[in-house]
């Protein structure tokens, strides 16, 4: 796999052809320069493996259409592309006639073992991804401006994805599924990047010691008392189907960044990635520790085996109210698994079953946090949680998409039945339009016919259900729902 470090593409010319810009395939034979070596593996990843699908969003700023346009005739032709592969395999066999390493363990440069295995995979992927097993994929997502945020600096992140194919062929098609990275993943993280007030609000809540807690305090401390200390409340975060991970990991450094910049003004952050696969789940802790490899104070992320249906068949479903704190779960009969209640719940491409809206919604009212979950004090603002979900309108899953518009209503809109107690609501909605290929430039498709790509990025809160066109031409769109409790404030998302 190539270096996890190198996260930015910016330096390599991408408008350079492979015959121009790689070694010549004779040179290689007595060729020494590992690193050289190293960044033309970097160049013709960036140039043939392919990016995720659905991902750039068309209101948001883009690279240049004309260096777009250039990467695009590179990747397309195929004399440059029949050249990279017989240099791609000139490189495995001088690599494999120089079997010693010279580079020192602890040097920077790879060795030339690494270079060899990440010439091998990349020929895989030449061949087709499902010959290439795994691979890694690196994400940089741009922070705001540092006077609105704090946040100034960019978020990477690296990520092991596996083919579909790798597992489908023994029959676990879903789990192969959520081993991928997909594009409603790297809408919402982009959200999360652009907006993180609205994910994690300005505050640090505290909470008093129960009673029996502090007369404890009190024996151990005698007379010698700390009364305005105050037990800190983790802001809890829970994404349900987090496949290979991105939407967590990228919550989780901008909470660390954010905490960075003021310790007082944010709480400790705890946040689980959940799952059903097993496979799914080996590969989300594995990207959790390539991404966090040394613990973070006051930052907690890790990975759990969650089933939705668990929440839907049990009748036994916990009341907010009745907790008395964010991270201990409430007295009497416990949720599923004993998660407890979360500030926000995040979910992207999780919605491919007709159950998968009933379930979700039976999760969400089990451990979203009510405006009353807490104590009202000084340092407590008494908001409610916030869930964030992003689904593709996809034609092929229409009927599983509008589900979402049926399990929960509008926000000041009459239900279809009256319900006891408090209820979730679709607080906003966005449609959010993104490039459906890269390779389809200029509004054209590959055979050349022309389609409309003029068409609103939003539509109105509390209109139509979303309906069932998820890609026209070269644009996939996105539902995109803040839920929350009625009568509370969508924090964040679409403002």
């Amino acid at each position: 796999m190539l270096d996890s470090s190198f996260t930015s593409t910016q330096s390599l010319p991408t408008t350079e052809s492979p015959t121009s810009y790689l070694p010549s395939i004779k040179s290689l034979s007595s060729f020494t320069d590992n690193q050289r070596l190293h960044e033309c593996l970097l160049y013709l990843r960036h140039i043939y493996v392919p990016s995720v699908r659905g991902s750039r969003r068309q209101n948001r700023q883009k690279s240049s259409s004309q260096s777009t346009s250039s990467l695009s005739a590179l990747r397309k032709d195929p004399f440059e592309r029949a050249y990279a592969l017989r240099w791609l395999s000139a490189l495995t066999r001088v690599a494999d006639h120089h079997n010693h390493d010279p580079t020192p363990s602890n040097s920077s440069t790879p060795s030339l073992s690494e270079i060899q295995n990440d010439a091998a995979a990349l020929l895989a992927i030449f061949a087709g991804t499902a010959s290439a097993g795994s691979f890694q994929r690196q994400f940089e997502f741009d922070g705001e401006d540092e006077e609105k945020v704090g946040i100034s600096r960019k978020i990477h992140i690296t990520l092991n994805d596996v083919p579909l194919s790798a597992n489908a062929s023994n029959g676990d098609y879903f789990g192969s599924v959520g081993a991928q990275t997909w594009g409603g993943a790297c809408v919402l993280a982009e959200e999360i990047v652009q907006r993180p007030i609205g994910f994690f609000p300005c505050r640090r809540r505290t909470r008093s010691p129960a009673p029996q807690e502090e007369e404890e305090k009190n024996a151990e401390a005698d007379s010698f008392r700390f009364p305005e200390q105050q037990d800190p409340v983790p802001f809890r975060v829970l994404e349900l189907g987090a496949g290979t991970g991105l939407v967590s990991l990228v919550a989780a450094k901008v909470a660390a960044a954010m905490m960075l910049q003021d310790s007082k003004k944010y709480s400790k952050v705890d946040i689980i990635a959940t799952d059903y696969y097993p496979a799914v789940l080996d590969n989300l802790k594995g990207n959790i520790e390539a991404n966090f490899p040394v613990p973070i104070p006051s930052l907690d992320i890790s990975s759990r085996f969650l089933d939705w249906s668990s929440f839907s068949s049990s009748s036994e479903s916990v009341s907010n109210s009745d907790a008395d704190s964010a991270h201990l779960p409430a007295q009497g009969p416990p949720s599923p698994l004993d998660l407890g209640h979360f500030d926000l719940i995040l979910g992207a491409d999780i919605v491919y079953e007709a159950l998968h809206a009933s379930w979700i919604r039976s999760v969400v009212e089990q451990t979203l946090r009510k405006p009353a979950f807490l104590p009202r004090n000084d340092d407590d603002d008494g908001r409610a949680g916030v869930f964030h979900l992003v689904i593709p309108l996809r034609p092929s899953f229409s009927a599983e998409s509008s589900t979402i518009e049926r399990e929960f209503r509008f926000a000041g809109k009459s239900g279809v039945e009256d319900r006891v107690g408090d209820e979730l609501v679709i607080l906003t909605r966005e449609i959010i339009l993104c490039d459906a290929d890269e390779d389809d430039d200029n509004g054209k498709e590959e055979d050349g016919a022309e389609f409309d790509t003029d068409v609103d990025v939003r539509d109105s809160v509390g209109n139509d259900t979303v309906g069932n066109q998820a890609e026209q031409g070269n644009v996939v769109r996105y539902a995109y729902y803040v839920i929350g409790w009625e009568g509370t404030p969508a924090i964040g998302g679409t403002g």
